[in-house]
């Protein structure tokens, strides 16, 4: 993968030419700093085929932070060493640096799909959360069957379309799965949110069919790590917690991604 070094100047400029001549034996002739860095990345792109976001200085010192579309990467500036795992403040908390570096691009995923998502609003909102949902499965009904319980605790809650057996049928990639029609039906219903509510007292809900980013939704679940339903996450993608679970400890959950 060839980058635009142009767009790299902000990591190029901390690299000497001191740290290219290392980089080489003595009988070499010296590399640029910026033909070492695309070297690196070249390595990277290789090693790791996952499609490459962006790529930044890193808290760590002569490190390159990759952030990818599956996660955020390290990897040192002369391309030998590749790093996955988080980065910790040493301060009082241990803030998790590689967390919060990823909640952004994942709050931007989010924010795109934001206007596709069912929402129930809480009247005083305190918290946003993003709930993975498919119609078929008997702890999201649960979850929704509850869901002014959790608006009158100040949780807003956007309901995202997961189709727990996939978009598309596994032996034909042409057809959609039981799953995605009936949530086709709910997203593409005059009113969606009645349709919601209907579908969660187990109303068979007429035929719907509209143009949708139910697509887009599971792709957004998948890229989260989203395995199963309902799957709760925080507005800007950070997990709260996988399944169900009262509003009690939803919102204890919340506090402590605070």
């Amino acid at each position: 993968m060839k980058l635009n070094i142009k767009n790299l100047t902000a990591i190029a400029v901390t690299m000497t030419l001191s740290f290219a001549a290392s980089a080489t034996d003595s009988q070499s002739t010296p590399k640029s700093p910026e033909s070492v860095l695309q070297a690196a990345i070249d390595n990277f792109t290789k090693l790791v085929p996952i499609p490459i976001v962006t790529i930044e200085e890193s808290p760590l010192p002569n490190m390159m932070q990759i952030v990818t579309e599956k996660g955020v990467f390290y990897a040192t500036k002369d391309g030998k060493y590749i790093v996955a795992g988080n980065i910790h403040e040493a301060k009082e908390g241990l803030p998790n640096l590689t967390k919060s570096r990823l909640a952004k691009e994942n709050g931007k995923k989010i924010n795109a799909l934001k206007d596709s998502f069912i929402t129930y609003k809480a009247e005083n909102e305190i918290h946003e959360v993003v709930v993975f949902y498919d119609t078929t499965c008997p702890y999201c009904t649960k979850f929704h069957n509850e869901v002014n319980d959790f608006n009158e605790s100040g949780i807003t809650v956007h309901y995202a379309a997961w189709p727990r057996q996939g978009v598309y049928n596994a032996n034909n990639k042409t057809q959609f799965t039981g799953a995605y029609y009936q949530l086709e039906n709910v997203w593409c219903a005059e009113d969606p949110k009645a349709a919601l509510d209907a579908a969660a007292q187990r109303a068979n809900l007429p035929r719907s069919t509209c143009e949708n980013t139910i697509p887009e939704q599971f792709s957004l679940g998948l890229s989260l790590g989203v395995t199963g339903t309902p799957a709760v996450f925080s507005i800007d993608g950070q997990l709260v917690q996988r399944g169900y679970a009262p509003v009690k400890e939803l919102v204890k959950n919340l506090r402590g991604n605070d």
